[in-house]
């Protein structure tokens, strides 16, 4: 609330159109009730008036020139000294055409006020005295012509205090605006605090990189030379075997210090890519627990390239396929070449998701067949392996 009263310069809002219209339809029925007791004799010239003002024009032309008075209110916060001011000049012209003897004390007196306390909400200085005395002489000279100098001083002051009211409100706003600002500065600071804490973490992690890296490729470097030079060929595959393992933790703990290294908004994985142990895990949230997974002749560390495509061969073909209880996946492991057999339901546009397994498999000089029929697909890949020897 003291946002919306505080600004220089407000657009006009749906607030400040019901309120204008509420006081001028308030205004429009106490004018028409006005001439009525006129018209009716039950009220004299002075009866009503402490200052008696002749009417120049018929007692019906109160009732539009009065929403001169109120009409004005729809721009209180866009202009608020204007507005103040075209509303005064109405009700001056509003008492020269009809007279005095029109009471309006119960809808300028409002309208006073609320000008008072726009002016004074939103406005500073010398504009804001200006806008009490537009608000003071809106309501004191309606009480003035209608009731005598002591109501007329009661209005003044009744809405001074509203100014007063709105200086208060002025006054909160600019406070609050003051925090607002500092707090901004102070999230500011906490933002670049924090920056620079995150940047020295990353020049220790990139030590610690390089530190893995040397002490990692040296191990590695000791390995190999231990393998150029084999009594068997139980000792080459085993030494070989040991290269895979320690490669392997080796690029999977560079992953987990470069996934740290990244920027915070980097949305790349930073984990190590998926192989033929994440495929169960991956048909469980592929197609639920009553899928089923074979695995056949005898299970060995393949080539990275491998494993990583053939994980994504079935991903694709999984998604060839529709959520069925049948669906099955077999992985063989044959001497010379990985295969794999994925069946269940065909989905209607499978041919686009067996494509992409199709263009996966070709990257590793692999075969896919697709057999189509009573609206399942059986597909059968295979990968052909290097032999170590």
């Amino acid at each position: 609330m003291i946002t919306s009263m505080t600004g220089t310069a407000q657009p006009i809002g749906r607030r400040d159109v019901a309120i204008a219209f509420l006081l001028s339809a308030l205004g429009v029925a106490l004018m028409i009730s006005n001439v009525n007791e006129l018209n009716a004799g039950t009220r004299g010239p002075d009866q009503e008036a402490a200052v008696h003002i002749g009417s120049l024009l018929p007692f019906e032309a109160a009732i539009p020139l009065f929403l001169l008075v109120t009409v004005p209110l729809v721009w209180r916060r866009t202009a608020p000294l204007q507005a103040g001011a075209a509303s005064l000049g109405g009700l001056a012209l509003n008492v020269a055409l009809v007279g005095s003897e029109f009471l309006r004390c119960g809808i300028v007196l409002p309208t006073a006020m609320l000008f008072a306390f726009a002016a004074a909400s939103m406005r500073d200085g010398r504009d804001a005295r200006l806008g009490l005395g537009l608000g003071v002489a809106l309501a004191v000279g309606d009480f003035l012509l209608e009731f005598g100098p002591a109501m007329g001083v009661a209005a003044g002051v009744l809405t001074a205090a509203v100014w007063g009211i709105g200086r208060v409100v002025r006054s909160r706003g600019r406070l609050a605006d003051e925090l607002l600002a500092r707090t901004a500065e102070l999230r500011d600071a906490r933002d670049e605090r924090a920056r620079l804490e995150v940047a020295t973490d990353r020049a220790r992690l990139s030590r610690e990189l390089d530190d893995l890296l040397q002490r990692r490729l040296g191990e590695l470097a000791r390995l190999a030379d231990e393998g150029a030079r084999p009594q068997d060929a139980a000792t080459a595959t085993a030494t070989l075997v040991d290269i895979e393992h320690e490669s392997r933790r080796t690029l999977e703990e560079m992953r987990a210090v470069v996934g740290v290294l990244r920027d915070q908004d980097h949305e790349a994985p930073s984990g190590p890519q998926p192989t033929l142990v994440h495929l169960e895990a991956l048909l469980v949230q592929a197609k639920g627990g009553d899928a089923r997974l074979t695995v056949e002749g005898s299970p060995r560390v393949l080539p990275a390239a491998v494993e990583l495509s053939a994980y994504r061969v079935v991903e694709h073909l999984l998604a060839a396929i529709d959520d069925a209880p049948d669906v099955e996946v077999r992985v063989t492991f044959a001497d010379d070449a990985l295969e794999l057999a994925v069946s269940g339901p065909a989905r209607r546009r499978a041919k686009a998701a067996i494509e992409r397994a199709r263009e996966r498999a070709r990257l590793q000089r692999g075969t896919l067949e697709t057999r189509l029929h009573g609206g399942r697909a059986d597909t059968v890949v295979s990968l052909p392996l290097a032999v170590v020897s």
